[in-house]
């Protein structure tokens, strides 16, 4: 009984936190002052970014109006194979300034495009704002000059403010990696400047491409927390698509020694790391209109012109600012500031410690300690654990699909012996209950009407006959819980199975298999609306699922009976919280239930559990044939 309620608990708390991914509940947004300034938008964005630094991994295109980056392209990467999207240059645009485009106004929560990398100055001394509109022009608008160095692949931008201070970032793409090394130089050309601090921040864009799904809510920004030199936490953003008082600064994060911040989605991260010993100087996220999504969907709706206003729900873009100063301590001297920018797949094996410090630990905490949930069952070293045996059968047999099911394989195998334990066990204790029944049945209708005799008298059979449930028997399950939940993160976030294939019709594990593309809802009712396709796989674990669970034993106890019965609906439950999930979980959950069905019905016959009805038959049959 003991069991069976453990199990239970243990596969509807796995239901809750399926449920919570699936609708997240509202996010509470701290929000801050607006800033001293305000923004201007006399300068027009830039038309066109005619500037191009790539490498053989990446492809950016850069304009010297703002000397930022308005597109980014992953060369080894191609389009969602659901999402019907075309391809630029048979490349992935992974990156797109235009997806939040400018929302021109008089107030904090109107912004120009935000352009990837942009460099902004917070302080008020290379251009002042208005002593009375307090708008302010910024280096994100300004006319830089460009120059690019072939021998280096190295891009720069100069600009010499009013008071002759020259800025100069330069941005350099070594061969075969994923980020720009970038250095930001100030140089005072005028005695006004010498021995004062500028306060700048670099920013991301806002426009990393976003994966259209439910289970796994993107885009997000993020900032990496250190506590005594070490790196603690990264604490995340999350816009909510439904609006904020105050939108242009969503939440400011005043931590002085910040290594990097993050902005990222389900498949990618762009991230920008401060070099050398200090980090930034508080971190600032900011939520923007989702161009992209509001044109998709006034597609769907027909191309029906709706009204943007500050309640719309397509606020679900955000952009992270990092701050830093710059001393300025002499005439001519050159003050500089390095940095990394990585753009690319969230790949552990790309984003190394060796390559880039701390922020190598971004996808750690971005898939695996969100949630104390993921932490109680230590998702956070299960499931690079499962990702790189995957990877490990995935070499040897070269399909996603079968290496799925030869985890399963491995994972029942490796879990056998201690379940198998623990049935010994099990069956151990119900027979000694069984021997000790028609006593405990008769103190029950003896002391029917005195519930404290009746306990007592029932303790002191327990203790005289050595009656404890073996402490073992719910320790199967504890450990194939984490697994469970470590393979599902996994298959949820990873950029390994994306668009991977098993066969026939099941083209990405990422995703639902989809069988049949229905092309909207179904059934457009709560919950039921979701079911856009007829997904296979999802059916074929339910059917087995439950037929694992009829092959098993029927309990005597009626307690038991009635637990049973109840857990009959969680393969039901779960067939339609995971319908559409992705097919590499239905596949794993396939096979585990035909790998327990064949322990029922094949090695338990054939190697029964002492004590278990099957062994007393397997014994009075041996008698049978002795006579």
């Amino acid at each position: 009984m003991g069991k069976r309620i453990l199990s239970f608990a243990l596969w509807g708390l796995a239901a809750v936190v399926i449920m919570q991914t699936c609708f997240p509940s509202k996010q509470k947004v701290e929000t801050t002052t607006s800033t001293a300034w305000l923004e201007s938008f006399d300068t027009l964005p830039p038309a066109d970014y005619p500037l191009v630094l790539e490498n053989d991994l990446l492809y950016s295109e850069w304009s010297a109006n703002g000397a930022s980056c308005g597109k980014v392209m992953l060369k080894e990467f191609t389009a969602d194979l659901h999402d019907g999207a075309v391809l630029d240059k048979d490349w992935l645009v992974v990156y797109d300034a235009r997806w939040v485009e400018e929302k021109a106004g008089n107030g904090p929560s109107n912004y120009r495009r935000r352009d990837a990398l942009r460099l902004l100055e917070s302080s008020d001394f290379l251009l002042p704002a208005d002593p009375e509109t307090r708008v302010k022009k910024n280096l994100d608008s300004v006319e830089w000059t460009p120059s690019f160095d072939a021998a280096k692949n190295e891009l720069s931008f100069r600009w010499q403010s009013p008071n002759s201070v020259t800025v100069i970032k330069t941005l350099r793409l070594d061969p075969g990696v994923y980020h720009f090394e970038v250095e930001v130089v100030v140089i005072p050309h005028d005695q006004v400047a010498i021995g004062r601090d500028l306060s700048f921040a670099i920013s991301t864009g806002g426009g990393i491409r976003v994966t259209a799904d439910r289970f796994y809510r993107n885009p997000y920004v993020g900032v990496g927390l250190k506590e005594y030199g070490q790196l603690e936490d990264v604490d995340f953003f999350l816009p909510t698509g439904k609006p904020v008082p105050n939108r242009a600064e969503a939440q400011r994060w005043k931590d002085t020694s910040i290594p990097f911040v993050i902005e990222g989605s389900k498949y990618f991260l762009s991230g920008i790391r401060a070099l050398g010993d200090r980090g930034f100087q508080g971190a600032v996220a900011e939520v923007l209109f989702d161009d992209k999504e509001f044109g998709e969907a006034m597609h769907r709706g027909g191309g029906e012109v709706v009204q943007i206003s500050p309640q719309s729900e397509f606020w679900k873009r955000a952009s992270i600012a990092a701050g830093f100063s710059m001393h300025l301590s002499a005439k001519d001297t050159a003050e500089r500031k390095q940095f990394q920018w990585y753009f690319g797949p969230k790949d552990s094996r790309i984003l190394t410690a060796a390559m880039y410090g701390e922020m190598s630990e971004a996808i750690h905490y971005a898939d695996y300690e969100r949630s104390f949930f993921y932490r109680l069952f230590f998702t956070s070293y299960v499931a690079p654990f499962i990702l790189w045996l995957l990877s490990l059968f995935h070499t040897l047999v070269g399909n996603w699909g079968v290496s799925i099911i030869l985890l399963t394989i491995v994972v029942k195998a490796a879990v056998f012996p201690i379940m198998r334990h623990s049935q010994v066990k099990m069956a151990a204790y119900q027979a000694k209950m069984a021997k000790v029944k028609p006593q405990l049945d008769a103190i029950n209708k003896k002391y029917a009407k005195d519930p404290q005799k009746k306990n007592q008298e029932t303790m002191k059979i327990y203790q005289q006959h050595k009656l404890t449930p073996p402490i073992g028997g719910c320790l199967p399950m504890f450990l194939q819980m984490p697994i469970f939940i470590g393979l599902y993160q996994a298959l949820r976030s990873s950029i390994l199975i994306r668009q991977q294939p098993f066969f026939g019709w099941i083209k990405d594990l990422s995703q639902p298999d989809a069988l049949i593309d229905f092309h909207g809802p179904l059934v457009d009712v709560p919950i039921l609306s979701g079911v856009t396709t007829l997904n296979l796989l999802p059916l074929i674990m339910v059917v087995l699922w439950v037929a694992h669970q009829r092959s098993m034993p029927k309990p005597t106890d009626p307690q038991q009976a009635q637990m049973q019965k109840m857990m009959a609906f969680m393969p039901i439950l779960f067939g339609l919280i995971l319908y559409n999930y992705a097919a590499g979980l239905s596949l794993y959950m396939i096979t585990s239930s035909a790998i327990g069905i064949f322990e029922q019905q094949v090695i338990r016959k054939r190697w029964p559990v002492p004590g278990s009805p099957q062994a007393k038959e397997m014994a009075e049959k041996a008698g049978d044939a002795k006579s």
